[in-house]
């Protein structure tokens, strides 16, 4: 014999009224609302042109405090930028790649020229060597 089910459960949302602890008391004035709330704060004040800028001897206005710095800067001297050229070694590695993979490609061309399949993929992998090295190190990287 089976054991029986336990009851089910019935789920439902949050009761829709809300609780009211402390209710109000018939001989308690009503509540204001939010018209006459901004009626009892009255009329906004009016404030004088230029009054959120920075005040004549504010220690922490930003411009006085920037112009400050430059001055320090000026007087240290480093105010100055040096810009000094440095030489890329770029076109040496780039020699130094041409040349050994042409090279070696060159001769193993030169030992297979009896063959014309070995002639077409040697010279073809010249040309191929010499646009991905020439893409890869003038159009890829950066000056270094």
């Amino acid at each position: 014999m089976e054991p029986d089910d336990p009851p089910r459960k019935h789920y439902t949302t949050k009761p829709r009224e809300f609780e009211r602890v402390n209710v109000p008391s018939s001989a308690a004035p009503p509540m204001p609302t939010a018209k006459e709330l901004a009626q009892l704060a009255g009329n906004p004040a009016p404030t004088p042109r230029g009054a959120g800028g920075p005040k004549v001897g504010d220690p922490n206005d930003v411009y006085v405090l920037l112009q400050h710095n430059r001055a320090i800067e000026r007087k240290h001297g480093q105010n100055e930028v040096l810009i000094k050229k440095t030489t890329s070694r770029r076109k040496r590695d780039y020699w130094l790649l041409i040349v050994p993979s042409n090279l070696l490609l060159a001769v193993l061309t030169w030992q297979g020229r009896g063959n014309p399949f070995i002639l077409v993929c040697g010279l073809t992998g010249m040309v191929l060597a010499t646009l991905g090295i020439t893409w890869i190190m003038w159009q890829v990287m950066n000056d270094y």
